[in-house]
Parts: structure tokens; sequence; C-alpha cells
């Protein structure tokens, strides 16, 4: 458990669980893993804690007053793509089950939830995330980006990118394939509404630096970056 603490105690953690018992046991347990650990007794509050300050990782009972753990996880997913969205049911339906898939949640925990299988998930997931932090990747026409150093590179030429455009084309290649909404790249990039032409500056920027092809436009819906990402 040593492993999975180093690789967790600089990450912070938001609960949201109606059942105030076992709120405080997960709060107090993972709390000896987690850098920060916060509690929400329902999906309104968790999102309001979550606005206040994001979170790494996000666990979630489904069945909560008001708002259910999928629409919360949902919502923290426009807000944060990169959080870890995590959700725990007492309920193991094939309903409950789809609703998930289609949630696009990272992990399926059944209550009462193993905390040793969480920590290993998440322990492991951030493992994967932290490799592919110091790789570098093909972003097509012989352009890479290395996201160890935050430069496109091509040849012996490194190519320097502005925070905001950093922002976005990692926010891409994160999703890569996908279209990002136009609502997703305002809550991870200014977390706040900006306007269409903000957005479209910085998508121009990049393709003059980099090459035309490397963001696609879909009409009305957002960007995407669709290409084959070699690591090296």
């Amino acid at each position: 458990m040593q492993a999975i603490h180093k690789k967790l105690h600089s990450l912070t953690l938001l609960i949201a669980e109606d059942d105030e018992s076992t709120l405080k046991w997960l709060s107090r347990v993972l709390s000896i893993y987690f850098k920060e650990v916060r509690g929400a007794k329902d999906a309104m509050e968790a999102l309001e804690l979550f606005k206040e300050k994001h979170s790494h990782v996000i666990i979630s009972d489904i069945q909560m007053p008001q708002v259910d753990g999928l629409h919360l996880l949902q919502k923290i997913a426009l807000l944060s793509p990169k959080t870890k969205r995590v959700v725990m049911t007492a309920f193991n339906t094939p309903e409950y089950i789809n609703r998930a898939v289609e949630s696009d949640v990272d992990f399926y925990l059944k209550k009462p939830i193993d905390v040793d299988e969480f920590l290993v998930a998440i322990a492991s997931s951030v493992s994967k995330e932290s490799a592919c932090d110091n790789k570098v990747v093909s972003i097509g026409e012989g352009y890479f980006y290395d996201y160890k150093q935050k430069l496109v590179k091509k040849d012996e030429r490194s190519i320097k990118l502005t925070k905001k455009e950093i922002l976005l084309l990692e926010l891409l290649l994160h999703n890569q394939k996908s279209i990002v909404s136009i609502e997703q790249i305002e809550n991870s990039i200014w977390q706040e509404p900006v306007s269409a032409d903000a957005i479209r500056m910085v998508v121009t920027a990049i393709r003059k630096k980099i090459h035309q092809n490397v963001i696609e436009n879909v009409k009305g819906l957002g960007y995407k970056i669709d290409v084959e990402q070699n690591l090296i």
C-alpha cells in the first residue's frame, strides 16, 4: 500500500454520498491516501464544491436526492474532462450498468465498495497517464508533441505554444478522435463562457504554428484531432 500512497498523495478527492455514515467512513479511510478529501451529501452540493475547486478524482453514489450521481458525473466531465469519475451503487442491474457505460465513467464499483480495489484502480490509471505525460506523440505531417517539455517538434525545430494553445492541444489529444464540444473547451481552458471567436483564434494560432489539418472543426459541435498517435 506504500506504493499506492506514493501515487495518490498529491491528488484531491471529492465524495458525493447521501448516506452520512458511509460518507464519514469513506472520508476517514481515504484521507490516509489522498492529499485532500471533501465530502458532499448530494449532487448539488458536490457540484458547488467542484466549481469552487476542481478535484483530481470524484466518486459518487448513483441514487441521491434531486439529481442522481450519473448526471453529476456527466456535468463534471464537461467541467473537467481529466477528472477521474467513479460511480458506486448497491444495484448491479443491466439498467444501471448501461447508464454508467453511456455516461462514460472511468470505474463502476458495487457497494459496499472494496477500498483496496478503488485505490488500485485510481493508482493504475494515474500511472498510465503519468507515462503518457512523459511521451512524445505524432500529430501528423512530421510534427510531434512533447508532453514533458510542452513543445511541438519537427525535425530539429522546436515550436513554442502559448498556455491556452497547450491546454487546447492536450485536451483534444486526450479525447483523440472524439468531438470536444465548445462547452467542454470553455470549462477546461477558460472556466467561463467565451465567444466562439476567442476559441477560433486559439485554433487558428495552433494551425499556423503546426499544420492546417491538425485540428478539425466539426460544424455546430466542436473540434477534434483525428491522427494516429504513435508514442515515441
